[in-house]
């Protein structure tokens, strides 16, 4: 459960500062709730207005405890106490002071109390472990158990109890429970008390007082801490140094990762090392630009001589030989229609058709080339037959020269789609490659036979070494692709560390804001926090110190984490000083009490009480009195409880007549304890009465006054201790009581009070003073004698004591 007092004064500070970004006072609001708010907060996309709203609503996982005051403690079997003793307290404002020699059994009654609200107990802190093994009663340890009466403002009587089971087992073996009048029994948790009980701890022993000022600075820093519900703060501060550390480990893991990589990069050949340098040396990389290096493999950075060689191929044999043997064919075609074809027959045809046409055009004439015959249509007859003979001859050889063309193209096609192999590089042996395709590429282009040979004789050295190429090439970028894989893979770690530095980088910067912004802050909060701690406590000091020289200066909390501690400045006759060097044991004790006690009873504590076991030990005189004091205004409204052995608290008590019940504590053998009340008001009222009555040198007119009202006021000191009693156990609180109790102003009222919590019943009245002669007498004596006097000054003490213990039953 967060304070959201503190909660809320920080988010003013907050408003307050104009440099703080709403993303940044959004965080700060987180890291003073709970880790899992600060994670949603840091990692959240809902509205900064809706996580405002959700962030600085009330705390309702619990209900406020409500205000108890203790009304008895039972112990049995459990360290010095054996047989069963009940300390009876009543539960309301007053002092009660339980006093003891050292083994007597008080200090068992307060740690019994402590185990039993804490579950835990201060002496045994630091201690061997024989204290908490060691802890069940010799005598009487079967069975071992405490009670502890509370009442509750508005639910009466609550138990809270404490039962181990039997044999030797480690006093944490113990089961602790609570029970309200006619409910079961239920879990301590439901009281609400966890986090009062670190802020406002009601318990106090001499142990802890001494190590508050004695233990390390940083202890008393830690104490302080808790006493003003600064936990939260410092709990924040530790959240935020958590987060911030949290959201930097990527930038440290990408540092690491950088650092690693870029000697890696700065040696190796493959041109991805360079282009993936280039983006790891930047602040901010392209994460983009990097990504292929490692996805797409060595296909970019291949050389192009390496992608040329892998691309090198030559004709298949199915491509091949038929083509050849298609130009042999068309080649040996040619030959035999040229052969069977000669020159003078197509000049001869040329001739014929030339003579055809001259006929044609000029009719039959003597041949002009040799005269002697006659060109006429038996000529023209004969000259074209003849001619159509050649004709055909000729078409003949022409298409056997086409189809030889056709196929020496085809293969000469083939040949010309054979790619080189790359001109230079430094990895690859090109030599016999370049000779094989050197040789292939030169050929015969008239002769269709030559050329056919040429191929068919080329191409398996052209093939073998293009194979050997193929594979070379094919091994070099095997071997480059297996030097790069685990660079590849040291740069995708690099790369998720980049995105995840990346992601990181927008929430710890408002997470490093507002770490820096509490933490320049959290002095200034602390101080207005100690603030009223400080006012008080020096008004408690200046009742304790008496006539110390020493003033209590200002309190302070200083540094942070290992360095942290308190400073207390004191005033020395006008010198300034630091406390802890000028003080004495006794100051320092009672300077511890003047700062545990005002967080103690704060009023937003629900503890309506505060136990102190042996605070005077080492206090002198002059400040038991002035503890004396402090603890007469803490009863105003505080049920206050103190175990001393030291008789001085007592006597002072009785010095001073200050209102105090003193119950003296008792061992006899067995660890029997037993308990006797040896001061209450009203028997302290009365023994006044009964030293006055017997001292001859007082004056009638003196006892007639002073006697009628001691004894009135025994009877309404018990009246209140009767009527406050049992409306606080029957939940009634603490403001309606004394409101009650002051409207009633007559001794008749409040003693009706006592008798039927009504201050109007007069019948219940009657009948109790009925009961008896002295109750009748006394009520006469507290009524009349205040007027009239009183005639049998011993008679009448003596009546008080019988009335007053009557009333007193009352109460049980």
């Amino acid at each position: 459960m967060t304070d959201d007092r503190l909660k809320n004064h920080v988010l003013r500070c907050a408003d307050d500062d104009p440099d703080l970004t709403d993303d940044a006072r959004l965080v700060v609001l987180a890291a003073l709730a709970d880790p899992d708010d600060l994670a949603h907060v840091l990692g959240s996309e809902t509205t900064t207005s809706d996580l405002v709203d959700a962030l600085t609503a009330p705390d309702d996982t619990g209900s406020a405890p409500v205000g108890a005051y203790l009304k008895s403690i039972t112990v049995q079997g459990f360290r010095g106490i054996g047989p069963r003793v009940a300390l009876e307290l009543p539960p309301g404002p007053g002092l009660v002071v339980v006093a003891g020699r050292n083994g007597s059994g008080k200090s068992t009654l307060a740690e019994a109390l402590e185990l039993a609200l804490t579950g835990t107990n201060s002496r045994w802190e630091d201690k061997a472990t024989v204290w908490s093994q060691t802890w069940r009663n010799l005598h009487a340890g079967e069975p071992a158990e405490i009670r502890v009466g509370i009442t509750e403002e508005g639910s009466g009587v609550t138990t809270i109890g404490v039962d181990w089971p039997a044999g030797d087992v480690d006093v944490h073996q113990m089961k602790t429970w609570i029970q309200r009048s006619g409910q079961k029994r239920e879990d301590t948790s439901v009281l609400g008390w966890d986090a009062a009980l670190e802020m406002y701890r009601p318990l106090l022993s001499y142990d802890e007082l001494g190590g508050i000022l004695e233990g390390r600075p940083s202890d008393f820093y830690d104490e302080l801490y808790k006493l003003l519900g600064l936990e939260q703060l410092t709990e924040a501060i530790a959240r935020l140094d958590a987060e911030v550390k949290q959201l930097k480990q990527p930038g440290v893991d990408l540092k690491k990762a950088k650092d690693a990589l870029k000697p890696v990069l700065e040696t190796h050949d493959d041109p991805r090392a360079a282009t993936a340098l280039a983006q790891v040396k930047k602040f901010k990389p392209d994460l983009d630009a990097v990504r292929p290096l490692i996805t797409q493999g060595a296909a970019a950075s291949v050389p192009f001589g390496w992608q040329q060689a892998q691309r090198l191929t030559v004709p298949t044999a199915e491509e091949l030989l038929p083509t050849c043997a298609a130009l042999r064919s068309a080649a040996h075609n040619e030959r035999e229609e040229t052969q069977r074809s000669d020159a003078l027959a197509a000049d001869r045809a040329r001739l014929l058709d030339m003579g055809l046409t001259f006929h044609h055009d000029h009719g039959d004439q003597p041949c002009p080339v040799c005269g002697q015959g006659v060109l006429d249509a038996n000529w023209a007859a004969a000259a074209r037959a003849a001619l159509e003979q050649d004709r055909r001859a000729a078409e003949d050889l022409t298409a056997a020269r086409a189809a030889a063309r056709q196929a020496r193209s085809a293969l000469v096609g083939l040949i010309r789609r054979v790619q080189p192999p790359p001109l230079a590089d430094n990895e690859l042996d090109l030599t016999a490659a370049r000779a094989a395709y050197d040789q292939f590429s030169e050929f015969p282009v008239d002769d269709g036979l030559a050329l056919a040979d040429h191929v068919e004789h080329a191409l398996p050295e052209l093939e073998r070494t293009y194979a050997a190429l193929r594979r070379q090439a094919d091994d070099l970028i095997a071997g480059r692709e297996d030097a790069w894989g685990p660079v590849a893979l040291d740069l995708a770690d690099w790369l998720k560390k980049a995105e995840a530095a990346r992601d990181a980088e927008p929430r710890l910067k408002v997470a490093t804001e507002a770490q820096k912004w509490l933490q320049r802050n959290a002095g200034e909060l602390r101080n207005q926090r100690i603030a009223p701690l400080v006012h008080k406590a020096k008004e408690i000091w200046a009742a304790l110190r008496q006539e110390s020289n020493v003033d209590l200066g200002a309190i302070r909390l200083e540094g942070q984490k290992t360095s942290r501690r308190v400073v207390l400045e004191a005033d020395v006759d006008g010198a300034q000083s630091e406390a802890f060097g000028v003080m004495s044991q006794g100051e320092l004790q009672a300077l511890a009490l003047a700062i545990f006690i005002p967080r103690a009873t704060s009023s937003q504590s629900p503890f309506r009480f505060v136990v102190l076991d042996d605070p005077i030990q080492a206090m002198d005189p002059s400040k038991i009195d002035g503890f004396l004091e402090v603890l007469a205004s803490l009863v105003e409204d505080r049920q206050v409880v103190v175990f001393t052995h030291d008789d001085r608290l007592p006597a002072a008590i009785r010095r001073s007549r200050t209102p105090a019940r003193i119950i003296e504590v008792t061992r006899a053998a067995n660890s029997t304890v037993n308990l006797a009340e040896s001061s209450r008001p009203a028997t302290r009222l009365l023994d006044d009465a009964f030293a006055i009555a017997v001292d001859q040198a007082v004056p009638d007119g003196i006892k007639n006054a002073a006697i009628p009202m001691l004894c009135r006021e025994a009877v309404e000191a018990t009246s209140w201790d009767v009527f406050s009693s049992k409306a606080l156990v029957n939940g009634r609180s603490r403001h309606d009581v004394e409101d009650t109790w002051e409207k009633a102003t007559t001794a008749k009222k409040r003693l009706a009070l006592a008798i039927a919590s009504n201050p109007d019943d007069d019948a219940a009245v009657d009948r109790w003073r009925n009961g008896g002669r002295a109750r009748r007498d006394t009520l006469t004596v507290v009524n009349k004698g205040l007027h009239t006097g009183v005639t049998d000054y011993r008679s009448a003490v003596n009546d008080a004591r019988l009335a007053v213990d009557d009333l007193s039953s009352l109460a049980r």
